[in-house]
């Protein structure tokens, strides 16, 4: 076994569960011939423990094979037989509703089985005071879901098992028991309706209506707000992961907790308290595919820190890659999730690579001088050189991703994040304090003003980025197969610049 494969182990599990999910999505498979398979081909395993190689492989099959059949027995679930003529349903809305036309669109759980679906109600006074918790019976005939294409891959992966329609006058609002919900159910509802109070607070401060959006969508997880325009600005210049919660908010997130617990003493109680801490923020904002990727792996670091053992992190990206998988198989097909992974991965690869030639380029010394000037200047460049390795080598990752399904690739991206990013550090921490000032007035009509202005700079300097010549390239549709060979020929060029910093740094040591 060569020695990138002994430092990610679980790469070839990975793809072997990969492979199985994709396979199982295209050719239907009996779940229980595919059980059948998987356990007589363990236990051939098992007997050729003296053939390693042979036993990999098998290894691997079987791996495929237990993809495979996690995706078919979640398909199997997921059909649903609903009863054609209208029926009354108890239900408690799990999503802050959305106005759509004349109608309000929010995700709600049937209180008899749990069961997600997509609920449109007519809007009207009654309907628009609804907010996330609240029970309702209602009179209507759930239907299987009618969306096509990518956004019934989307939907089903995000546990959508049925969509309705109802009428002003055929519901009312009510109290539901939560018995039959699962015990994570209960939970997500209780911590989203602790985020529409902080919404609320949110709210009711003097931040303007523009600066509110862009708060509630980076602090809380919630794009209600966000116009069509604030979308597309930050789509087009390629910041969109900014509004939508990832790894990086996260990653501020620990970065800030690390400062506030102690490192040294009580260092199980500090882990405890950030780990706790993080999936707590994960619960309170809905969950997204790419937050809990970023908590799985903070778990696993810090769980690795406390037992005092070495790991990789490409090797921490494919184990939490795959407890998502198995928790979940169709999430692979959910564009959030591969964009959450393949960017981290991306970060993860070219990252050091990138950072090594900055380094170079700049002749940033290992030891800076003493002086205050020179420390300074030394810690500019590094800060620089960070955010510009960590940008290219998302947008590396993501690129081909996005021209695949939304057809577009934003060029000034690199321009766009230097002055994003610390923007949003700001705003994450600005919106902290909002909160913890909520007995404070004075204070927070001050963070309030700064909140705003900030967020004024944010949007003006992305819509700036915006009226420059070719600030998005639109019209990119690559086949399935031409996106494979972007990232083929990707793992070429970081194979190549391995090789070249191998020899170099092998041709700078002494003799």
């Amino acid at each position: 076994m060569n020695k990138p494969l002994e430092r990610t182990p679980l790469a070839g599990p990975l793809l072997g569960l990969i492979a199985g999910i994709i396979i199982a999505d295209v050719i239907s498979i009996p779940v229980i011939w595919l059980f059948v398979l998987l356990i007589a081909l363990l236990t051939v395993t098992l007997m050729l423990s003296r053939y390693p190689s042979v036993q990999s492989i098998l290894i691997g099959t079987a791996c495929a094979l237990s993809g495979a059949a996690l995706y078919g027995l979640q398909q199997r679930n997921m059909q649903h037989q609903w009863a054609e003529q209208p029926a009354d349903h108890e239900a408690v809305i799990a999503s802050e509703p959305v106005v759509r036309g004349k109608t309000l669109s929010m995700d709600a759980l049937l209180a008899s089985s749990g069961d997600k679906i997509q609920l449109r109600i007519m809007r009207d006074e009654q309907s628009s005071k609804l907010q996330v918790g609240d029970g309702i019976v209602f009179h209507a005939a759930i239907k299987p879901l009618s969306a096509h294409g990518s956004y019934l891959t989307y939907l089903q992966s995000h546990g959508y098992m049925g969509e309705t329609f109802v009428w002003h006058d055929r519901w009312h609002q009510t109290i539901v028991s939560l018995r039959e919900l699962s015990t994570t159910q209960r939970s997500r509802l209780f911590f989203l309706s602790q985020r529409h109070q902080l919404l609320q607070h949110l709210r009711a401060t003097a931040i303007s209506d523009e600066a509110y959006a862009i708060v509630a969508a980076m602090a809380l997880g919630d794009r209600t707000a966000v116009t069509h325009e604030q979308r597309s600005v930050f789509t087009n210049t390629g910041t969109s992961h900014l509004l939508a919660l990832s790894g990086l908010h996260l990653g501020i997130i620990y970065l800030l907790l690390s400062q506030l617990f102690p490192r040294r003493r009580a260092r199980m109680v500090s882990r405890l308290l950030i780990v706790s801490s993080i999936w707590a923020f994960v619960l309170l904002v809905g969950m997204p595919s790419s937050v809990v990727r970023a908590a799985v792996m903070i778990s696993v670091y810090a769980v690795i820190d406390l037992l005092r053992r070495g790991h990789t992190p490409v090797n921490t990206l494919a184990f939490t890659a795959i407890i998502m998988l198995i928790i979940n198989p169709s999430a692979l097909f959910d564009v959030g999730f591969q964009l959450s992974f393949s960017s981290v991965l991306a970060i993860l690869l070219f990252t050091p690579l990138l950072t090594d030639m900055l380094n170079y380029v700049f002749r940033i010394p290992k030891t800076p001088d003493e002086t205050l000037i020179a420390r300074c200047l030394t810690k500019t460049k590094k800060v620089f050189i960070a955010t510009t390795t960590v940008s290219i080598a998302a947008q590396l990752g993501t690129a081909p991703l996005i021209a695949y399904h939304f057809g577009q690739f934003s060029p000034y991206f690199l321009f766009a994040n230097y002055v994003a990013i610390p923007l949003t550090i700001l705003i994450l921490y600005l919106t902290l304090a909002l909160v913890l000032t909520t007995f404070l007035p004075a204070i927070q009509s001050v963070i309030t003003i700064l909140l705003t202005f900030i967020v004024s700079i944010l949007n003006g300097w992305l819509t700036w980025l915006t009226s420059l010549p070719c600030s998005t390239v639109e019209g990119l549709r690559p086949t399935i197969v031409k996106t494979i060979a972007a990232y083929v020929l990707m793992a070429c060029i970081y194979a190549f610049l391995s090789y070249i910093k191998k020899r170099r740094t092998g041709n700078s040591r002494p003799s």
